[in-house]
Order: structure tokens, then C-alpha cells, then sequence
């Protein structure tokens, strides 16, 4: 911690990653020394980030206040660096501090939603939290928020209630560690029974050679990626459950992906329990190597699952730290098929790479499940092949990947073809194959505008009475920020995973119900119906499209739907459709 900033830039620069270790990232499952190089990696640009936040700090100031004083918290980082630098290591790597950092530099760099005075007070956290750690005899300025102290990779401090924000003191000697507030007329004291002191929780599981060591942390104000968050503790009764799965999802990896288990011991370091209503299966940051956010899993199988995907999101955005794999701009939008929005091309890379680590989780996995379990397996399986499968032609067509992004949709393609989903039964890859075909024609009447020139051109065609001449085009992506998947696709999965749960959802006949059922003459003619007489919603073209199978509607509905509006005597949109595909043929 004692480099200066230039310093710790060549010290960032010389975490290199070799060629070796890159072609073992592209093709999957690393071992520990490769997670140990990215590690490397990530501190080096941890303790760079750090400088840069000082010497921001330093040189513009940060006005008046208690936690203005940034060269107090930084020679605490650099006595502590001296004295226990392991134990430092481990608190600037946790997650929370790394999604703090990146917001305090943000706001040291004048993004004016963040208050810089505010987001200061994390460092004093931070070096709180090292002098704890590493044994510095020191008394430090921290943040009261929502009525806490959170000190990453120690604990928590929860103050009288009246205190909800203010700052308070951390003090460490020889004798312990404490912390008073209000000028020491409240003093919390970690070694007093039911003294509002709560250390962070651990667990440690170890099965077939490999052993996984993890913090959970349910306090950390920055712990959800997100907004501030007060903290959440755990009931005991919600902490034996979330160990009980995790040593049985630990003794299932080790055994049936031992490649898998080896890395996720050696980089991941933190699980962050979300609340079950939430609606986040598993989550992780750029900001935060080794972190991983999730609700609460059902079966131990959820858990390895989301342990395994999560972990090559941190794995990918550390190798990105150090190799440039597009260049593409930002506000270039490409179709992802696991996302309803339109990604950038550094999310489609993403996605390709962390899908591909479930497809061979389940290729596997598929064998040693009981029969109930098989076909929900099938369905993951399956579907997340055609995903990457389409996000990978979608790649190869790119111009802005560089050589190593090439080569990692190359060794990306081969992962994925070596785990061929053929042997799927029928009705999973009908199923499939609808839900993939409607997620792609949804996501284009949501964000892609169809190009006037090709629109005016057809209305002229189908007005004259002349041949379509039609070939669908790219169009142009503007995100909506319309989400959601179909009801139809629920439908179609729900019927073939949970018979008696569809049956309670077709409550009223219409024609996604229809369709579901298999009625598709009948669910066009009633999709054709809603459009003439409804509100023509781009949903409903979809619908007619998949009852149809109709090329043109599910290639490019947002063109056909602005030709049927556009023309004049309102078309049949079936007779539509026909004309259109007739060109297609």
C-alpha cells in the first residue's frame, strides 16, 4: 500500500496473463493457480483504484468534514500492509469494498449522484476494518448508516435505534477492539454479551479433496451490487439451511465436477444471501471477484448450478481486466437470448462463456438425477444450448472481436458441440424450440424500429397487388425497456413440467392457452381476431407468427406489423403473413 500511484500502475501493468492461462479460461474450468493469477490481477487493481481515490481526493479536496481526511485511512492501509499483509489482502478483496470503491471513484471523478463526502466514509470503514485485522493500535472515524457499523470481513455493530446515521469511532489496541459513539456516551464492546456486536458468519465444508471456505454476508451496506442496503442478518434457523445445501451441493461437485469444485474453492469467497421475494436466482459484479448474490435455493442442485454460473462471470470480468476482447462501442446493442433487453457486446461474451459452464453442468448432471427430476433437467439443458448456440452465431458475424475474443467464442463453440443436445426427447425440444423461436420475435417487436424504405416499398407492393419482395433486415435496436417473458412461453414450459399448474393457469380460454394445448388453426384465427379488432400488439403478431409458422412474422414482426398498419384497407394479417412468406420461399 505504500506505492504511489504511478507505482501501483506498473505494479497493475506486470499482471500479465499468459497465453497458457488464457487458453485454459476459453475453454472452461481452470485450476487454482489460474484463479490465483486473476486474484493477483484484482488487488493490483484494488490497491490502484485506492491510490487514485487518495490522490483524487488529496488534490481536489472533498471540503470540510470527519472523513475528509483520507491520508489517516491510507497510512492505517499501509501500517496494516506492513504488519498482517495477507489478513489486508482479504479485507480490500472482499466484494463489498469493491462495489464501494468503484462508486467513491465515480464520485471522486464528479458523477454528482454520489455524494464524495458521504462515499468517504467507506475508506474509514475500510481502514477500520484492516487496523482490526492486522493488529494497528489506532482509532478511526466511521460512518453510522441505518443505524450500523458494518466493518467488512469483521462484523457488524447495531447501535441504539436512535442513532440511524452520524458517524461514530473505532477504536484498536492491545486490549480489543471497541466502538464508541456520540463523543463515547454509547461504547459497544464485541467481547460483552448481547453488546449489539455480531461477528461475520463462516462456513467451511470439505468433500472429495477439495475444501470451499466461505463468508456469508447478510450486513455489508454495498453487499447487493446495487443501491445501499440495510443489513438483513440471517435467522439461525435460515443459516443451518443455507450450510445443510451447501455441503450437499459441495459433496455433488466434488464428485460429479471436480473440475468446477477446484476453481470455485479457489475463487469464491463470499456468498450474499438475498431475500427469497426478491426474484434474483444468482447474481454477480465486475466490482466484486469472488462474490456471489442469490436467494435462497429450493434443492442443492439450484445451488451448485448458480455456484458454477455466477463463478465464471468473476473469472471472465478478471481475464477482461487484463485482455481486450472487443471493441465495440457501448451503445452498440446486440439480441442475447437469455435477456429480454438488448446487451452490449461485453454481456453477449458473458453470457455465451457463463451459459456454456450450465450446459456441461447439466450434460452431466442429467445421469445421476432421479426420474422426476429428469425432464426439468432436460428443459435447463436444452434450452441454454440453443441460447448460446444462436448467441454464438450472432458473434461469429461480429467485426469487433479481437483476436482473444475470437478465440474464446471458437473454444466456446467447441465446448458446447462436444455436449450435442440431439438425444433430447421430443416434446422438450418442441417445447424448445417454440420458447427460443418467441423470445426472439418478442424481444424484436420491443426494440428493433423497422426501416421506413423497406416498409414504404412493401405497402406499395401489396397495395399494387405485386409479389412481395421481402428479406428481412436488421433494423435499427433502440431498447424499450419493456422486460418480460410471454405468456405463451410460460404456457408451453409450465405444461410440460407442471401438467396440474398449467390446468390452474388456463383459467379463461384465449389463444395463448390454445396454443399451449396445441390448437394452432384455432389460436391463429383468434390472434387474427385481436389483431384487426384490438390494440395490434406486437405480442399478438407473434402469437399468429408461431401458430402459423410463419418465417417472415417470427423473422422480422416488427416490419410486417408496421406494413399492415401502414397499408390501406387493413389487410388480413393471415392473408398478410402468406404474401410475405411467399416472397421467402
Amino acid at each position: 500500500m505504500t506505492e504511489r500511484l504511478a507505482d501501483t500502475g506498473r505494479a497493475v501493468s506486470k499482471c500479465e496473463l499468459p497465453l497458457t492461462a488464457f487458453e485454459q479460461i476459453s475453454q472452461g474450468a481452470v485450476d487454482e493457480s489460474v484463479i490465483t493469477l486473476l486474484g493477483k490481477g484484482q488487488y493490483s487493481l484494488r490497491k490502484l483504484m485506492l491510490r487514485a481515490l487518495v490522490d483524487t481526493v488529496s488534490t481536489r479536496g472533498a471540503g470540510q468534514g470527519l472523513f475528509a481526511n483520507v491520508d489517516l485511512a491510507w497510512s492505517i492501509l499501509a501500517e496494516a500492509e506492513r504488519l498482517a499483509p495477507t489478513a489486508l489482502r482479504d479485507v480490500v478483496m472482499s466484494p463489498a469494498v469493491g462495489v464501494w470503491l468503484a462508486r467513491a471513484l465515480r464520485a471522486a471523478v464528479g458523477d454528482e449522484s454520489l455524494p464524495l463526502w458521504a462515499e468517504l466514509g467507506g475508506l474509514h470503514t475500510v481502514a477500520a476494518a484492516a487496523a482490526v485485522r492486522c493488529g494497528v493500535i489506532t482509532t478511526v472515524p466511521v460512518p453510522v448508516v441505518h443505524g450500523t457499523v458494518a466493518l467488512p470481513t469483521v462484523g457488524l455493530f447495531e447501535l441504539p435505534v436512535e442513532f440511524p446515521v452520524g458517524d461514530a469511532r473505532v477504536h484498536n489496541s492491545s486490549d480489543g477492539m471497541w466502538l464508541t459513539a456520540l463523543r463515547g456516551s454509547v461504547e459497544l464492546r464485541p467481547d460483552v454479551p448481547d453488546n449489539h456486536f455480531r461477528s461475520m458468519r463462516r462456513h467451511r465444508t470439505t468433500a472429495g479433496g477439495h475444501t470451499l471456505d466461505v463468508a456469508f454476508d447478510d450486513f455489508s451496506p454495498h453487499r447487493t451490487f446495487s443501491s445501499l442496503k440495510p443489513p438483513d442478518p440471517m435467522a439461525e434457523a435460515d443459516h443451518e439451511q443455507w450450510c445443510k445445501l451447501l455441503d450437499e451441493a459441495w459433496r455433488s461437485l466434488t464428485r460429479w465436477h471436480p473440475d468446477y469444485a477446484e476453481e470455485i474453492a479457489a475463487c469464491l469467497t463470499t456468498i450474499i444471501p438475498l431475500p427469497r421475494e426478491c426474484g434474483v436466482f444468482a447474481s454477480s459484479s465486475s466490482a466484486a471477484f469472488g462474490g456471489v448474490a442469490m436467494s435462497p435455493k429450493e434443492t442443492s442442485g439450484e445451488l451448485a448450478e448458480a455456484l458454477v454460473h455466477e463463478l465464471q462471470h468473476s473469472k471472465l470480468n478478471a481475464a477482461m481486466d487484463l485482455v481486450v476482447l472487443h471493441r465495440s462501442r457501448d451503445d452498440r446493442w446486440f439480441y442475447a437470448p437469455w435477456r429480454d433487453d438488448p446487451r452490449p457486446l461485453s454481456g453477449l461474451l458473458h453470457g455465451i462463456y457463463a451459459f456454456t459452464s450450465v450446459i456441461e453442468f447439466w450434460h452431466g448432471q442429467r445421469d445421476v438425477l432421479a426420474p422426476h427430476q429428469v425432464v426439468r433437467a432436460d428443459m435447463t439443458f436444452g434450452h441454454r444450448a440453443r441460447q448460446v448456440s444462436r448467441a454464438l452465431d450472432i458473434l461469429r458475424r461480429c467485426g469487433d472481436l479481437t483476436d482473444p475474443g475470437r478465440e474464446l467464442v471458437a473454444a466456446t463453440s467447441v465446448r458446447v458441440a462436444a455436449c450435442d443436445p440431439a438425444n433430447l426427447p421430443t416434446a422438450v425440444a418442441r417445447a424448445i424450440e417454440t420458447m427460443t423461436a418467441d423470445h426472439y420475435a418478442v424481444w424484436r417487436t420491443r426494440h428493433v424500429r423497422p426501416r421506413p424504405a423497406q416498409v414504404d416499398e412493401l405497402v406499395e407492393r401489396w397495395s399494387a397487388g405485386e409479389a412481395a419482395d421481402f428479406a428481412p433486415e436488421d433494423g435499427e435496436v433502440l431498447p424499450s425497456g419493456e422486460i418480460g417473458e410471454s405468456r405463451r412461453s410460460l404456457l408451453v414450459r409450465t405444461r410440460l413440467l407442471d401438467p396440474y399448474l398449467f390446468e390452474r393457469l388456463c383459467g379463461h380460454r384465449g389463444p395463448d392457452v390454445m396454443f399451449a394445448r396445441g390448437d394452432r388453426d384455432d389460436a391463429a384465427r383468434d390472434y387474427a381476431k385481436r389483431i384487426r379488432t384490438g390494440p395490434r400488439s406486437g405480442d399478438d403478431w407473434v402469437g399468429l407468427g408461431l401458430s402459423l409458422g410463419s418465417r417472415s412474422i417470427l423473422n422480422a414482426p416488427e416490419t410486417v406489423r408496421a406494413v399492415y398498419l401502414r397499408a390501406g384497407g387493413a389487410p388480413d394479417p393471415i392473408e398478410l403473413a402468406a404474401w410475405l412468406d411467399g416472397a421467402a420461399s
